[in-house]
């Protein structure tokens, strides 16, 4: 009997050790062990500074790579700034490189207290961010919109409220979508003037992604948006009001694509196929795929999203190529 109530007793404690260990351990696994993160990101965009020929339209796009604890595995912010003016080509800016991409030619430097330009001053930033929670990112910066942070402020004295709060935002919209925490995270933003921009109507399209890469080259998880900057014009001066504009995947069903679509379906919903197709892709794939007129010419990826992926997978490959 004595026997008998000591394996059960050892039964029991096994049992009880293996529930401890799983509940314990709030993370999943791939298949080769590595702990699978969340990937995560966030556009925050503002027509600002207007007169009556000239606007700024700025977009910060950030995307993070997040822990089972919300912390920041990795961080990747970008910035695209276009000054359109009415009196210059109307409006045409030639320009459309992105803050980091500018690099020296941004010309911060000499303005600068630190004398760092805006790339090397927002990688302090991605680097100080890391191990942080969405919070945390928060409370680094004060009213003022710059760093409250000294170890921040030593290395980035730029205005970072949309910054940090698009960072914050994308913690917080991070989910499991394939990635492991050793995956590789890049960011792209390319933004081009709209053709059919008029008299009445400057526009500017931008696209934004955020993937992460395995050791592999293959794409472990995909998150894609766009945004379209409408600035109306009358008489040849700008009529636009000043404030932010929503992107394509905050816009949902009021961006209307629905009722003109072949397969009845919404840009977010469309993008959120491209975004399931794309993973496990290499660029190389995910290129051979775009047809020569714009449009997916792979039949799976066709059933799910019948928009125009050109400008899509090429921003993909300057993120793959950054």
């Amino acid at each position: 009997m004595k026997k008998m109530i000591a394996a059960w007793l050892a039964l029991i404690l096994t049992f009880s050790f293996t529930a401890c260990a799983k509940s314990g351990n709030s993370a999943s696994t791939d298949s080769d062990g590595t702990i699978a993160a969340k990937t995560g990101y966030s556009v925050i965009s503002t027509i600002s500074d207007i007169t009556e020929t000239t606007l700024t339209i700025n977009s910060v796009c950030a995307g993070v790579l997040v822990d089972r604890d919300g912390k920041i595995i990795d961080c990747k912010i970008d910035q695209m700034q276009i000054k359109p003016d009415l009196d210059r080509d109307k409006g045409n800016v030639a320009d459309l490189r992105t803050k980091r991409e500018k690099k020296e030619d941004y010309s911060l430097k000499s303005a600068s207290s630190i004398q760092k330009e805006w790339y090397e001053q927002i990688s302090a930033f991605e680097k100080f961010a890391k191990g942080k929670t969405a919070d945390e990112i928060i409370s680094c910066v004060a009213e003022n919109g710059y760093a409250s942070d000294a170890d921040l402020k030593a290395g980035c004295t730029i205005n970072v409220s949309d910054i940090s709060l698009a960072v914050s935002n994308a913690v917080k919209n991070a989910r499991e979508l394939g990635a492991s925490s050793s995956d590789t995270l890049k960011l792209a933003i390319s933004s081009e003037k709209f053709d059919e921009s008029n008299d009445k109507n400057l526009q500017y399209n931008s696209d934004y992604a955020v993937i992460t890469l395995g050791a592999d080259g293959r794409i472990t998880s995909c998150l894609i948006d766009a945004s379209q900057a409408k600035c109306s014009v009358e008489n040849g001066k700008f009529t636009v009001s000043e404030g932010n504009f929503a992107s394509k995947k905050e816009l949902k069903k009021d961006y209307a694509m629905k009722g003109a679509s072949e397969i009845g379906k919404e840009w977010y919903q469309q993008a959120a196929a491209f975004e399931e197709y794309a993973k496990g892709k290499t660029a190389d794939e995910l290129t051979n795929a775009v047809a020569e007129d714009g449009y997916s010419s792979d039949a799976d990826l066709r059933a799910g999203c019948t928009i125009s992926v050109d400008t899509i997978v090429s921003n993909i490959l300057k993120a793959v190529t950054s």
